[in-house]
């Protein structure tokens, strides 16, 4: 039938068939014993730093903390899309899956330390890049061809070996044994075919980089299927990988045209070229030592003199990498790492073509050649490392600070008080290691026993991992031992609050205002109070004028309970009064506002305002619901305002009054 109707495709079936006897056997020592020492020596480097960085944390820069003390808290993988099911495709389910079960696993396992757990995590996201290059070099014929997995981690993935959270160190570390896996393996069959499955596997939903490599690994299934499967199960099991790879790659293409947030998708696409601009010594080195490879490859074998002049200057070139970090420690910046996973999908997409035009003789690369390029890689791969190993003692440097600064404080410390705040420490970079907004979840890290004293706190402009101000909102970690004891009864004298600043009485907002008694449990809208409750407001310092309380507010009114009055005292001094009265389809809470003079803020310190409320009553004693509590003024936010200009003048009259009587 091929040959009758479809003389085309039989012609291309005949001629992918021809490549599969130039895929001759070819062992990695055929390149000789200098460059299989140069491999094992960037191999003991790479394992090194990697270590290191897991012994040292490094793994919980930035959203590594976060996500460590998500997972844990909330006892499941990551789950980050906020619409529902229907945006399944920007999840990266199989990512999260693959990055964070085994820690996951390890706690349901009745592994409580936090530590051990933190080196499980560490560990986890490390392996999966030298175990891919090992099942690439297992389903490769030619085990040269092994040298594109190592340039992808040398040159393209350790730029942002710092950022390792990343999910595309994942779909770096895959992509090539899927690929090696397809078009070398004869026969999918016991070890090879468990092997395919598993990296195969969270491909579905890994990166948006997926909608450019899903091309490649389907045209690999088509390949297999004409050229390579011989039986019946064979075809099937391309035709089914072939499935499962074009869904991942709509997936991916989904997930570009429809991110979970725009302005990352924004950002990734003004970053592909960051290291023409970008303070990235390693990416720098990466682009200039490809172009050299590049320049080998295409370069004939008579110019070996050449060649090995190209090598020298790649060598060279690479040695630059950890001597500036010597020369320069100062201008570390972990910002520019998570800039670097552009290139996990621009430069290993050009890799990928490479491999191709190889692949099919396009491009034609003798042993010599070879040799070099590995030579190359390696050397690149050891000054990475070392790169990678000094920023770590930076790391700990500034980790060392973190610890000292949550002994020495109470509370919520203000990070632009805190010493990470500083760019230099003793000639050692500081503030370029770290993000702030991620200083919570890596203070609950690095409290010493787990025992949570005190944390560092953005400014209140930066939306923090969680809410540092509300017991309510803190990760749940005590089935790990973690203890907010002592934090939460420092946090109200740990902040001073600023005049303007609403604090909310919800869950999902900051508490700027201490709850005292009286209030019942925290709601998503805010809290209930019984007929008597309380708020400390830490001022900074004793007030030289009267101020204006502005409270979003309601009361707890229905037909059967129709009036309640609610008197306002500061520090024991009445300063007004709120009457709410049944109205029917009347909104719940409304502004309400009070002056209150400086002489009642000033009789302590710091203040105390009590709400005194008349008419509580519970639902159950109403019959209108199983509700115990009784219930009476319903807090949503509120805040203290300085009375300038006419704000006061403004303000409810009978306030203003028992101002002036005060």
């Amino acid at each position: 039938m091929a040959r009758r109707h479809f003389p085309a495709l039989q012609r291309f079936r005949l001629y992918l068939e021809t490549l599969q006897p130039a895929q001759a056997i070819v062992p990695l020592n055929s390149l000789g014993p200098v460059v299989t020492t140069m491999l094992a020596m960037a191999a003991a480097f790479y394992a090194a730093q990697a270590l290191l960085g897991v012994v040292s944390g490094l793994h919980l820069f930035n959203d590594g903390a976060w996500q460590f003390v998500k997972m844990l808290s909330e006892n499941h993988v990551a789950i980050w899309n906020s619409h529902g099911w229907h945006d399944f495709f920007v999840g990266r389910f199989g990512a999260f899956f693959y990055e964070q079960y085994p820690t996951l696993l390890a706690s349901r396992l009745h592994v409580k330390n936090p530590r051990t757990l933190l080196l499980i995590y560490g560990f986890t996201l490390h392996a999966y890049k030298p175990l891919g290059i090992l099942l690439s070099y297992r389903f490769a014929r030619d085990k040269r061809l092994v040298i594109f997995p190592l340039l992808t981690l040398a040159a393209v993935s350790m730029n942002s070996e710092v950022y390792i959270i990343s999910e595309t160190h994942l779909m770096t570390a895959l992509f090539w044994p899927a690929l090696f896996g397809l078009l070398f393996c004869q026969e999918f069959k016991g070890v090879d075919l468990a092997a395919m499955l598993v990296v195969s596997a969270p491909l579905l939903l890994c990166y948006e980089t997926m909608a450019a490599f899903g091309v490649f690994l389907c045209a690999a299934c088509i390949y297999r299927y004409l050229a390579i499967a011989k039986n019946r199960r064979e075809r099937w099991t391309s035709c089914l990988l072939f499935v499962w790879f074009a869904l991942g790659g709509i997936f991916g293409a989904l997930g570009i045209i429809h991110p979970r947030d725009p302005a990352n998708r924004a950002e990734f696409r003004q970053n592909l070229f960051f290291m023409f601009h970008n303070d990235h010594i390693g990416a720098r080195i990466s682009c200039v030592v490809l172009a050299l490879c590049a320049l080998i490859v295409l370069l004939p074998e008579r110019y070996r003199k050449t060649i090995n002049v190209l090598t020298v200057i790649a060598v060279l070139s690479s040695l630059e990498i950890p001597l500036y970090i010597l020369r320069h420690p100062t201008r570390t910046h972990f910002g520019s790492q998570v800039v670097a996973r552009t290139m996990n999908a621009s430069v290993m997409l050009v890799l990928a073509l490479a491999f191709v035009a190889l692949f099919f003789h396009f491009l034609r690369v003798n042993t010599f050649q070879f040799s070099r390029l590995f030579l190359i890689a390696a050397v690149l791969g050891m000054c990475q490392s070392a790169w990678v190993a000094i920023a770590t003692t930076q790391w700990t440097d500034m980790t060392m600070l973190l610890r000292e600064e949550l002994r020495t404080h109470s509370g919520a410390i203000p990070f632009e008080d805190s010493t990470l705040s500083q760019w230099i420490v003793d000639g050692q970079p500081i503030r370029g290691l770290t993000a702030d907004w991620a200083m919570p979840a890596l203070s609950l890290v690095y409290s010493d026993g787990g025992v949570v004293k005190s944390m560092v706190v953005p400014a209140p402009q930066t939306p923090p991992a969680f809410n540092p101000y509300l017991a309510e909102t803190l990760p749940k970690l005590q089935r790990f031992g973690v203890n907010y004891g002592p934090y939460l009864t420092a946090l109200s004298a740990s902040r001073p609050y600023q005049l303007g600043e609403w604090s909310s009485f919800g869950l999902q907002d900051v508490a700027l205002m201490r709850k005292e008694q009286g209030w019942w449990n925290t709601e998503i809208w805010g809290t209930w109070s019984s007929d008597e409750a309380a708020v400390t407001v830490n001022l900074p310092e004793p007030m030289d004028s009267d101020l204006l309380l502005e409270a979003m507010v309601g009361g707890y009114v229905n037909q059967k309970n129709p009036d309640v009055r609610v008197q306002v005292l500061v520090n024991n001094t009445p300063v007004g009064e709120w009457n709410f009265h049944y109205r029917p389809g009347a909104d719940p809470y409304e502004q309400r506002d009070l002056v209150i003079s400086k002489q009642a803020l000033n009789r302590q310190h710091p203040p105390v305002i009590l709400f005194r409320v008349s008419g509580t009553n519970s639902p159950q004693q109403l019959g209108l619901g199983g509700d115990p509590r009784k219930l009476g003024l319903a807090m949503v936010k509120m805040r203290l305002v300085a009375c300038t200009g006419d704000i006061c003048r403004n303000a409810d009259p009978a306030s203003t009054a028992a101002a002036s009587a005060q």
